[in-house]
């Protein structure tokens, strides 16, 4: 994780048009501790230097450390609610995680959980419940990844256009629910090689929870 911190870290230094002497000017460093950040050399980065090398390249922490949320626009970007340092002294809460999940053509899930996953609270709420699942297959690349975890907020009700966790006949999926003029239901998937899936009236339907963020294991 840390080697891909590195590379988000250089990427924006680039698009910024810094050099390594210019971003480690701005957050207090010299070059040479820029460079082991962006090679991953250094393997414990201070929670407040992550803050400062994400104001200063007018991004988040969240970013850097690759946790993306759903809606929340560019990721890249700062969105104008910066964490102070002290916020970011992170807890982790624990979030049970089940069998993966489909980003396919369907697939049983055990509904007993074989793991539990640590998320930082500061990209969870205490007043709702999560649960987390593998991403299985490529159904919902580029935006989720096979072999992702992804994070769900517990609920039973979903907007229209919204990425969520479902149940249909048994099987489970991650989809995108749309609801068309219509009045027709449909599990849509973000890679265009896959066909939508119809909910029909007689069909046993859910919903599970609402996509609320990926995270990747490097």
């Amino acid at each position: 994780m840390l080697e891909d911190t590195g590379r988000r870290i250089k990427e924006l230094r680039t698009e910024k048009g810094w050099t390594l002497e210019q971003l480690g000017d701005a957050v207090g460093v010299n070059k040479s501790t820029v460079r082991k950040w962006e090679t991953g050399m250094i393997k414990n980065m201070r929670r407040d230097k992550l803050a400062m090398i994400a104001k200063a390249l007018s991004t988040t922490p969240a970013y850097l450390m690759g946790w993306q949320e759903e809606g929340a626009g560019d990721p890249k970007r700062e969105p104008g609610n910066m964490l102070p340092p002290e916020r970011l002294q992170i807890h982790l809460n624990t979030v049970p995680v089940y069998d993966p999940i489909s980003c396919g053509t369907g697939k049983w899930v055990d509904e007993q959980p074989v793991d539990y996953l640590g998320v930082p609270d500061t990209m969870v709420s205490k007043a709702c419940h999560y649960f987390a699942n593998p991403a299985f297959g490529d159904s919902m690349e580029p935006r989720i990844q096979n072999g992702d975890y992804v994070v769900f907020e517990q609920t039973s009700t979903i907007d229209p256009g919204s990425i969520g966790a479902f149940s249909l006949n048994g099987e489970y999926f991650c989809k995108r629910f749309k609801k068309l003029p219509d009045g027709s239901m449909w599990l849509f998937s973000e890679n265009p090689l896959y066909d939508p899936i119809p909910i029909q009236r007689d069909d046993d339907f859910r919903v599970l929870g609402k996509f609320r963020m990926r995270m990747t294991e490097y």
